[in-house]
């Protein structure tokens, strides 16, 4: 792995530095801001930093043993899960975490309609509220701390955070939990209240544009352009860095003059082209034609929203020029 480092966000990281050296570890935290704004990133760059073995030679040139398994996701004391489909085995659970390390800031597109599930309370399946209280329960087996990190928090189901609440009543000892979520509401009122709130902010123009350019090697006029049109969304900046989103690009520019003109045999063509996972017609000499844009619904779904954010953009741009 090319990277050093989690790409999080340096005040709050150095804020849970803080709350550690004051000893205050034992409340678990919820992290609470919008979709790419770092929140999981620094949840797990502080998870490795809490159980480096050489804090004070580990760095760029030279890391150590603990901080390679954590940034590879095998560390055997620090354990994300996310929501995720009942399907999902060890092998998908191994598929999706490579693609982790390669975009730090990678999002299954099938987690967008999944759920935190319970578990089979005999053999919880991975990603499972039972298989985490299972991991949390074990003393910790390298370094002296144990991490959980649960992404999308609030979408944990019933079952699962009534089974967790117990756990985040009285941590085991040396036990740091993370929950993240976008926003509190639907969240149990008892587990709001045994928890830390650390609030994140969208990175800035310019923050976010040094990311794509550190993480993604974007040419920094192109950065600063895709920044602006992700608002501080770093998740999106990086879709829109992708070949494809040239594609989406021009084909919200040509949706929005369709409906401006008042096209609407051309929208109802687009609108069911998107509907079937086809790129627009007038995008394909670029891709080939009738070539598809997306095979599974969980693509077409990220498809649809992403067009959406971009014809969205055109709209502020017009109403603002």
């Amino acid at each position: 792995m090319g990277r050093s480092q989690f790409l999080g966000r340096p005040a709050v990281l150095s804020r849970l530095q803080q709350v550690h050296r004051a000893g205050k570890l034992g409340q678990p935290f919820l992290l609470v801001g919008p979709e790419g704004s770092g929140k999981e990133n620094t949840a797990l760059d502080f998870a490795r930093l809490l159980n480096c073995a050489a804090p004070d030679s580990c760095g760029p040139a030279k890391l150590c043993e603990s901080c390679v398994k954590a940034l590879s996701f095998q560390h055997p004391d620090i354990r994300w899960i996310g929501p995720a489909p009942a399907s999902l085995d060890d092998a998908g659970v191994r598929d999706l975490l490579d693609a982790k390390i390669a975009n730090p800031f990678h999002q299954d597109p099938a987690a967008a309609t999944a759920l935190v599930r319970i578990g089979d309370p005999e053999n919880p399946e991975p990603m499972t509220i039972r298989s985490l209280i299972h991991f949390l329960r074990r003393r910790a087996f390298q370094s002296p701390f144990k991490v959980a990190v649960i992404a999308d928090g609030h979408r944990m189901n019933a079952a699962a955070a009534n089974a967790f609440l117990k756990t985040l009543e009285e941590p085991p000892p040396n036990t740091v939990i993370f929950l993240l979520s976008t926003g509190t509401e639907g969240m149990l009122p008892t587990i709001l209240s045994r928890c830390q709130k650390i609030r994140f902010e969208p990175w800035s123009e310019d923050e976010l544009a040094g990311l794509l350019v550190d993480l993604a090697g974007a040419d920094p006029a192109a950065a600063a352009s895709v920044a602006r049109t992700a608002e501080g969304n770093a998740r999106r900046g990086l879709a829109l860095l992708e070949d494809q989103a040239g594609l989406m690009l021009e084909w919200a520019s040509h949706l929005f003059a369709w409906i401006h003109e008042g096209d609407r045999a051309m929208a109802a063509i687009a609108a069911d082209e998107l509907h079937r996972g086809l790129l627009c017609h007038r995008c394909r000499p670029a891709t080939g034609a009738g070539k598809k844009a997306a095979d599974s619904g969980p693509e077409r779904r990220d498809r649809a929203i992403q067009l959406c954010e971009l014809l969205n953009l055109h709209y502020s741009d017009a109403l603002f020029a």
